[in-house]
């Protein structure tokens, strides 16, 4: 289950235990608490699916294909999705034959 921790100055994280036993920290900044929950609810089923092994539902992969760098960043260092690899076509092709 993970947590929302507000800071005095405004800004806003989701804490939450890592299916490595450790507790672990995204920072938002200063976003609505409502943008808060609905990101601290994703985690959770980030969360669930690594401890399960089970893949992801559908919108919560649909919502981790749309996410902006800066946050999808925040989720690769803490382990709850893969670092998203881009190549060109010649690297691809070459890797294939």
């Amino acid at each position: 289950m993970a947590s929302i921790s507000r800071q005095p100055n405004g800004r806003k994280a989701i804490q939450f235990m890592a299916p490595d036993g450790k507790r672990k920290s995204i920072r938002l900044g200063k976003v609505a608490i409502r943008t808060a929950e609905a990101v601290k609810i994703k985690v959770e089923h980030l969360v669930a699916a690594s401890l399960s092994g089970h893949a992801l539902d559908d919108e919560t992969a649909r919502w981790v294909a749309d996410l902006e760098e800066v946050l999808a960043g925040k989720l690769v260092a803490v382990g709850l999705i893969p670092k998203s690899e881009s190549t060109t076509l010649q690297a691809f092709l070459d890797r294939l034959y």
